[in-house]
């Protein structure tokens, strides 16, 4: 079978600056004799050019090597998370800086754990963004409040449930009766509230980081 002229001038792939390897032109193509060589096979034999496999293994080996870097910064940045409970064992609540709703919570918090049981810490701030990841969820995620442990985690309707059984006053027997509800029923009624958070109570202009009198009880970085 004749093949059809792809190009009568000569056609040069670029490799690198000291490597070129000549594309196959139309006068490879004068017998009927000659083998098609589709694209996969191009690329295998594109490959075997000496210094075209050393650019390959180079690719590789970036690759390799930008992937084990990401893993190795994700890794430590898990492990500067662990830090935070080596000499304080409090568990830390994480909460939306920028949520009008949640930085009520806070002030209350601020009143009522006069015992200062619990630390606190903005989702949207370093250390916020490190316990997020060390709980395997996403940096940027600040969808829930997340009560964070050495030794565990949790989130919407659990994590307000365990915090009031720490509470003084009435607030354990939110615990007390809340717990025994079924929690996809709890989990939906604490995300209609945290999904419209917002449009209830507004935002503040500047994500909280800390407040004036308590930084003992805030983590920051």
């Amino acid at each position: 079978m004749a093949f059809s002229t792809l190009s009568r001038a000569p056609c040069r792939i670029w490799v690198s600056n000291k490597c070129m390897v000549r594309a196959i032109t139309t006068s490879s193509f004068h017998s009927s004799s000659t083998p098609h060589i589709p694209g996969q096979q191009f690329t295998a034999s594109l490959a075997q050019q000496p210094c075209v496999r050393g650019m390959f293994k180079h690719a590789t080996t970036s690759s390799t090597a930008c992937a084990t870097m990401g893993q190795q910064s994700q890794s430590s940045e898990v492990s500067n998370a662990g830090d935070l409970f080596v000499v304080d064992k409090r568990p830390v609540i994480l909460y939306d800086g920028v949520c009008g709703m949640c930085n009520a919570a806070v002030n209350l918090m601020l009143d009522v754990d006069t015992a200062g049981n619990f630390r606190l810490a903005a989702l949207q701030s370093p250390a916020g963004r490190r316990l997020l990841q060390r709980c395997g969820r996403r940096p940027e995620d600040i969808s829930s409040i997340v009560l964070v442990s050495e030794t565990g985690h949790w989130i919407r309707s659990d994590a307000v449930l365990r915090i009031a059984q720490k509470l003084p006053s009435a607030f354990p027997l939110l615990a007390i009766f809340g717990l025994p509800v079924p929690p996809f029923l709890r989990d939906w009624v604490y995300d209609q509230v945290a999904n419209n958070r917002y449009r209830i109570m507004g935002t503040r202009d500047v994500c909280r980081l800390s407040d004036a009198g308590f930084e003992d009880r805030f983590v920051v970085e």
